[in-house]
């Protein structure tokens, strides 16, 4: 089983990877031609790229930089565009929530 580390734990995204079987895994792992301990190591990597990273086109260079062949910096590179899409997603739903509570109290103002 994969242990979080803290940055892990700070940035809250989801990490879907704790919920496939072991077949899955092994699945995955021999797609990829990796073992496990790699295909986590990829995902850390991803993590720490998307932090530190400002944009998209800022992650595909640190993929890029870090040497890694096609197999990993696709995987990294997907890992990534799922982190960005929550992250997008959890800032869409709280701007619609900001906006909705605003619209709830000029409604209830102008009453």
């Amino acid at each position: 089983m994969h242990i979080y580390t803290l940055d892990s734990m700070i940035m809250k995204l989801p990490k879907k990877t704790d919920h496939l079987s072991a077949f899955e895994l092994e699945k995955i792992c021999h797609l990829l031609q990796c073992d496990r301990d790699e295909f986590f190591e990829f995902e850390k990597i991803a993590h720490e790229i998307a932090e530190t990273s400002e944009n998209t086109f800022e992650a595909l260079m640190n993929i890029l930089q870090k040497g890694h062949n096609v197999r990993e910096a696709s995987l990294i590179a997907m890992l990534i565009g799922r982190l960005e899409g929550y992250q997008q997603a959890e800032a869409d739903m709280e701007e619609d929530i900001k906006e909705q509570l605003f619209q709830a109290f000029k409604r209830n103002r102008g009453n």
